[in-house]
């Protein structure tokens, strides 16, 4: 596996064009990920192609959850950058979001007993200070059942940075958000 964005920002690859897959953990983190996905009936699927961008890996799951008012499908994409500020990380949960969007298997539209989940998860060996201080304290964009909820997680602490606090818009799904980062992304 080899992650190269095609017609993305230079935050996508590295600065002098080299994917991370080169550092040594970069496949184990995602691959046990991965494994631990497909254990709870995620579908895998790599290097995705969607709007003219190339994901590392995507996990989807469709099915009925009577939390959620009927059928919830979630979604884990990854992506691989060499330097992430807040805005390649906005930019990239929004492109996971769009991808979740025009993956779901439902045909309703969210809201009309159908909800999409999507956990845009990017990898990073570092990450500054003030991109993961705005990834625990910026609310994720808001959407009508629905969330794009972004993820970091960098290699060399081996911590997971998202979203720590609960919003009044959606606050009955955070807990919820928050258990699901922690069960399947981590400990790994």
């Amino acid at each position: 596996m080899h992650f190269i964005a095609a017609g993305l920002s230079s935050s996508y690859t590295s600065k002098g064009g080299s994917a991370m897959s080169d550092l040594p953990s970069a496949n184990d983190w995602l691959q046990r990920v991965i494994q631990r996905l497909s254990l709870e009936g995620f579908t895998i699927s790599e290097n995705v192609q969607f709007g003219g961008e190339l994901f590392r890996a995507a996990a989807h799951r469709s099915r009925f959850e009577l939390t959620k008012f009927g059928n919830s499908e979630t979604f884990f994409v990854f992506a691989e950058f060499r330097e992430l500020s807040r805005e390649s990380a906005r930019r990239f949960s929004f492109n996971a979001f769009q991808y979740a969007k025009a993956s779901k298997s439902f045909p309703l539209p969210c809201g009309l007993f159908e909800s999409v989940w999507s956990f845009a998860v990017g990898l990073v060996d570092t990450l500054d200070e003030v991109t993961a201080a705005s990834v625990h304290s910026e609310p994720p964009v808001k959407h009508w059942a629905a969330a794009e909820i972004p993820v970091v997680y960098e290699r060399r602490q081996g911590k997971l940075h998202f979203f720590e606090k609960t919003p009044l818009w959606g606050a009955a799904y955070y807990a919820g958000f928050r258990t699901q980062v922690k069960t399947f992304l981590g400990d790994i």
